[in-house]
C-alpha cells in the first residue's frame, strides 16, 4: 500500500485534482492522507472542502486539521476566531461560497466533526504543522500541532510528516519532512508518496 500525502491545498482545487491524477491515485490501493489547510487564500475553498468531504466519505481518506481550517470552524462560534480568520485569508473563502450560507455552516460542522489533529502509523506521524520535541504525540497541545514552526529533532522514534511552513522544495530535517511547497504563494502543490519518497508536483 502507498501512503499519498498532500498538505496546504488552500483552495487550489484544480491543482489538487491534477495532482491526484498525476500520482494515479487509486483508493483501492492507496491511503490518501491530507494534512490540512483546505481553505483560505486560494480561489476555491468551497470546492476543496467538498472534494475532501467526498474523499473521506467515499474513499476512506484521512483528513487532518490545519490552522486555517480551525479558524474557519471556530469563526462560527467565536468572535475572536472570526477576527483572526479575517486577517488570515478569510475573504477568498467567503467569496468562494457566495450566498451559500447554509453550505458554509454545513461545511464548518462537517470539518469540526471529521478532522483529526494527527494520524500515526508504525513509521510516521502525520500532523499539520509539526510537534514539540520530546513530548508524546497524545500529550501535544493542539496549538503546537496547528501552528508550530519547529524544525528541530522531535525524537519520538518516527518520521514526522507535516506542512504549514512554505518551502521551495520538500525539506528533510533530522526526523521531519515538510511538504508545503507554497502552492498558494506561486509555488507548487506537492504529493509525497511513502515509503518510496517519490514526489509529484503541480505548478
Amino acid at each position: 500500500m502507498r501512503y499519498l500525502v498532500v498538505s496546504d491545498i488552500h483552495g487550489e482545487i484544480d491543482k489538487f485534482e491534477s495532482l491526484l491524477a498525476k500520482a494515479s491515485y487509486d483508493p483501492e490501493k492507496d491511503q490518501l492522507i491530507l494534512l490540512g489547510d483546505y481553505v483560505d487564500r486560494g480561489p476555491n475553498s468551497r470546492a476543496v472542502v467538498k472534494k475532501v468531504k467526498q474523499l473521506v466519505e467515499e474513499d476512506g481518506a484521512i483528513a487532518l486539521k490545519g490552522n486555517h481550517d480551525d479558524l474557519f470552524i471556530r469563526a462560527k462560534y467565536e468572535e475572536v476566531a472570526m477576527e483572526l480568520w479575517k486577517i488570515n485569508g478569510a475573504s477568498s473563502t467567503i467569496k468562494s461560497y457566495g450566498s451559500n450560507i447554509e453550505e458554509v455552516k454545513e461545511h464548518q460542522e462537517w470539518l469540526k466533526d471529521n478532522l483529526s489533529l494527527y494520524y500515526e502509523t508504525e513509521e510516521y506521524i502525520f500532523v499539520h504543522a509539526g510537534l514539540e520535541p520530546g513530548i508524546p504525540v497524545e500529550q501535544q497541545e493542539e496549538e503546537i500541532m496547528l501552528w508550530t514552526r519547529n524544525t528541530a529533532k522531535v525524537g519520538l522514534g518516527k518520521t514526522v510528516v507535516h506542512g504549514h511552513t512554505p518551502v521551495r522544495e520538500i525539506s528533510y530535517y533530522e526526523d521531519q519532512v515538510d511538504i508545503d511547497t507554497g502552492a498558494v504563494y506561486g509555488g507548487k502543490l506537492t504529493l509525497l508518496e511513502l515509503p518510496t519518497h517519490e514526489v509529484y508536483t503541480v505548478s
